[in-house]
């Protein structure tokens, strides 16, 4: 069983890549009229590079502080980009919704997972929180509103998202010239996110059943899943008892206990990232005391590739009730 389940894992790894690779939408038709959007802002710069963000701006007369939406992108940790909110049916729906509604949305590139693992963790977590004070330190030249930041996210976007806005900023400091903020949110948005890293990973895994599954698998497809763990942890295939610890590390489930609110949206026939992920972090929200609303979407699998156009409205509606409450 545990092979099989870990071919099905990277199987589901490199299906997560393609999600997004579909075709950017057309801008156009998703600004309302006379909205603004200003692309390839440098919120940071790393030792592998810059790092940009887009700000997609309402067209709104109120002359208040407009509240914040920060998106992170999914593509298994090691593909995607801050395009991807204008991909997909559902995607887009929900940036109209959210422009029309009055938000601002800033949509993020981070450090991505690559080959040469030149890429570890925290580093890309370190990225997003970075990406939230640095709207809180611009926030006055964009006329955005520090006090009401949400962030959101798809897949390991949504994993990404979730351990933004649970764990503690000491756990991946990032720039030291945004360290005078704090990457505190108001609310979490959780669409189909992995919540326990060393389930998606299989982490627990000996070394004699990852040999053996190295037979079954893709060269390719058993190398992601290497390149994955080795970034999260730092640990080889000998040490299965280390590589759960630094996985748990990194899983949003471990920091429940400082949750804000959440909502979630997880196709019931997701076979990417079982919606098991959103069951046990509902149980264990609930347990705390922490608040925490889940929308099933029945049927979909994993990117919500089959969603009609009445669907993503419907989703889209139940986002904007929750932020309208929380943000």
């Amino acid at each position: 069983m545990a092979c099989v389940r870990i071919i099905l894992t990277l199987i589901a790894c490199v299906a997560c890549s393609a999600i997004c690779m579909a075709e950017k939408g057309d801008l156009k038709t998703i600004m309302p009229a006379e909205g603004k959007l200003i692309e390839d802002i440098v919120y940071k710069t790393s030792r592998q590079g810059n790092q940009c963000l887009d700000i997609y701006i309402p067209n709104i007369n109120a002359t208040g502080k407009l509240p914040v939406v920060v998106y992170i992108h999914g593509g298994s940790w090691m593909h995607g980009s801050k395009d991807e909110p204008t991909k997909s049916v559902w995607a887009r729906a929900m940036l109209t919704d959210l422009l029309k509604n009055g938000y601002a949305v800033v949509s993020i590139n981070y450090r991505l997972v690559n080959d040469s693992i030149t890429v570890i963790y925290p580093e890309p977590l370190a990225d997003c929180k970075d990406a939230v004070k640095w709207v809180k330190a611009n926030a006055e030249k964009y006329k955005l509103d520090a006090n009401r930041v949400a962030v959101m996210g798809s897949s390991a976007g949504a994993h990404l998202a979730l351990m933004t806005a649970y764990s503690p900023d000491g756990i991946a400091m990032g720039d030291a010239v945004l360290r005078n903020y704090d990457s505190k949110v108001k609310c979490v948005v959780d669409i189909y996110g992995p919540t326990d890293l060393s389930n998606i990973l299989q982490s627990r895994l000996p070394s004699a059943a990852i040999s053996f599954a190295s037979l079954l698998i893709k060269k390719s497809v058993f190398k992601m899943r290497s390149t994955l763990l080795w970034s999260f942890t730092g640990e080889s295939a000998f040490h299965p008892i280390r590589r759960t610890r630094e996985c748990l590390l990194y899983s949003p489930m471990t920091y429940v206990r400082d949750a804000v609110p959440t909502i979630v949206f997880h196709g019931t026939k997701d076979m990417i990232v079982p919606y098991k992920h959103t069951t046990r972090l509902e149980n264990a929200m609930r347990k705390n005391n922490k608040e925490i609303e889940v929308h099933p979407v029945e049927g979909e699998n994993h990117g919500f590739r089959t969603m009609n156009v009445k669907v993503a409205q419907e989703i889209s509606a139940q986002l904007i009730n929750f932020l309208k409450i929380n943000l």
